[in-house]
């Protein structure tokens, strides 16, 4: 049996990069994938993805930043595909600032898109999870953990994505749901752009900062640590942190 067999999972940001191999290892542990995102041609094209393996998904289109939005999204998902059991918050938008750069827009963007879009699909599933247990996993960063300069409003945000994962693994626990943030460090279409025009020094720099040398694989490095934790072997882990980047984070508290 597969592990997350007739298990439902709510998964944002859904139609591209990571969140489409996130969804991918879901549909293969045998889970249903509500697929949630702004673009829904993006959705359908990872709806198909999952139909090709034999798996199951539900297209709910929608902005993780907007609360009425996120809501209407799980409830089209659970009437669809029945009470969602996992939740894997992916979805975020920021732009690349230094501290000194940062405006109001640019800081907004990063904490819609990351603490409310974390936010507020968790307060959407919690009724539900309270009554039957569940499985939370947010999406930290380690950028944040190592404070890169140059990535400071999306840090800020990131960081408070962790705080609310302490939070809620801490009131959450005696329900039993598990509140789990992971920080990835994987492939994806800006990532390999970047990749193609840099220097040979620069690429071997970068892959020689990766103890593992070499970049993750969305679906079979991010997407299983997503599905261990949304699985049986997942049950006793809460409040954690957990780095999957092959060992590039060096500093994180």
């Amino acid at each position: 049996m597969k592990p997350l067999e007739g298990k439902v999972a709510f998964l944002t940001g859904a139609g591209r990069g990571l969140g489409i191999g996130i969804a991918m290892a879901l549909a293969k542990a045998g889970a249903s994938v509500g697929l949630f995102g702004r673009n829904r041609d993006a959705l359908e094209e990872t709806a198909a993805k999952i139909a090709e393996v034999g798996g199951v998904s539900h297209i709910a289109v929608g902005d993780v930043r907007f609360r009425d939005q996120v809501n209407a999204g799980v409830a089209s998902v659970t009437e669809a595909l029945g009470p969602i059991w996992a939740l894997v918050n992916n979805a975020y938008a920021a732009d690349d600032r230094l501290v000194e750069d940062i405006d109001d827009d640019n800081l907004e963007l990063a904490i819609r898109s990351c603490i409310y879009g974390s936010l507020y699909p968790m307060q959407a599933c919690f009724p539900t999870m309270k009554e039957h247990g569940g499985r939370v996993i947010n999406f930290g960063s380690g950028g944040s953990t190592m404070g890169m300069p140059n990535l400071a409003s999306y840090n800020i945000a990131k960081e408070g994505v962790r705080g609310l994962t302490k939070s809620a693994a801490s009131g959450w626990g005696q329900y039993g749901i598990t509140v789990n943030a992971v920080c990835p460090l994987a492939t994806s279409p800006a990532y390999e752009k970047w990749f193609a025009s840099s220097s040979k020094e620069d690429q071997e720099a970068h892959l020689n900062s990766i103890l593992l040398r070499r970049m993750g694989d969305p679906e079979t490095d991010i997407g299983s640590l997503v599905v261990f934790l949304a699985g049986p072997g997942g049950g006793y882990i809460t409040g954690r942190t957990l780095h999957v980047d092959g060992g590039r984070c060096y500093y994180d508290r």
